[in-house]
């Protein structure tokens, strides 16, 4: 565990949501996960937070610019921690079981941003991250959107979804196809609730598909509310409502019930 140098206490700027980076993901996602987190998630500004994953740190910079007194803790493959003031980073891979900052405690948030379509086991990644949740803590995880209008005629056409690859290299690094019912079962499974669902990333072109989807949603929609399962109808509408078909990213946040 590698520890960068400490952060100086102050009170936090004015959000920007103008100008947070995209960082290696969708457009506006870093952006929306941020919106939520400051505006939604009733998280403390002294929050113990793991960001998986976590890359170049964008997510983490930004944390720490508005949560000046959070305790950051990155975890990724790469040898070297990402250039965040006050960060403990472990190097881990990420698509085995793992245990972060052994000791520690449990953490308020679990973020995952574009990760659980890299990991070679979905179910052990989640299982983890959970574990690492605390009583009453929150694990969101972000995912590219495979519902699309875009992807749904790419698949009729070609086979696929636009974001996955027809045949994969032995080196590909982007591979998991992971449905959204399957990420919820999977959160359900380790002991989470999904509490909220959704979507971002829309893009002007996509405005070519608005016409299928004015035709396809009212049957998408009659189906999921007709649908036999104990998931809540709010909750069906947020997973599957219209957004679903033209926004290209979601964000799906569940919580860990409190002891």
């Amino acid at each position: 565990m590698e520890a960068a140098t400490s952060y100086p206490a102050g009170a936090p700027p004015t959000p920007d949501y103008e100008n947070v980076p995209r960082g290696n993901t969708q457009k506006h996602v870093n952006r929306e996960v941020l919106r939520y987190l400051l505006e939604r998630s009733g998280l403390s500004s002294q929050s113990r937070v793991l960001d998986l994953s976590c890359g170049d740190g964008e997510l983490l910079t930004l944390l720490r610019r508005y949560w000046p007194q959070a305790t950051l803790v990155g975890s990724d493959i790469r040898s070297t921690a990402p250039a965040v003031p006050g960060l403990y980073y472990q190097q881990a891979d990420l698509s085995q079981p793992f245990e972060i900052a052994p000791g520690a405690g449990a953490f308020d948030l679990v973020t995952s941003v574009s990760g659980v379509m890299m990991f070679g086991n979905t179910r052990t990644f989640i299982a983890s991250s959970a574990r690492h949740v605390r009583p009453g803590g929150q694990l969101l995880v972000t995912n590219d959107n495979i519902l699309t209008m875009r992807d749904r005629v790419s698949y009729l056409f070609t086979g696929r979804v636009r974001r996955f690859k027809l045949l994969f290299e032995a080196d590909e690094k982007i591979t998991q196809l992971v449905q959204h019912q399957e990420l919820k079962r999977l959160l359900e499974i380790h002991g989470l609730e999904v509490k909220e669902v959704f979507y971002t990333s829309f893009y002007t072109e996509d405005l070519l598909y608005l016409p299928l989807a004015l035709l396809i949603y009212p049957f998408q929609w009659l189906s999921t509310r007709r649908l036999k399962n104990s998931t809540p109808q709010a909750l069906r509408q947020q997973l599957f409502g219209f957004k679903s078909l033209l926004c290209r990213h979601y964000v799906m946040i569940a919580h860990k019930p409190a002891a």
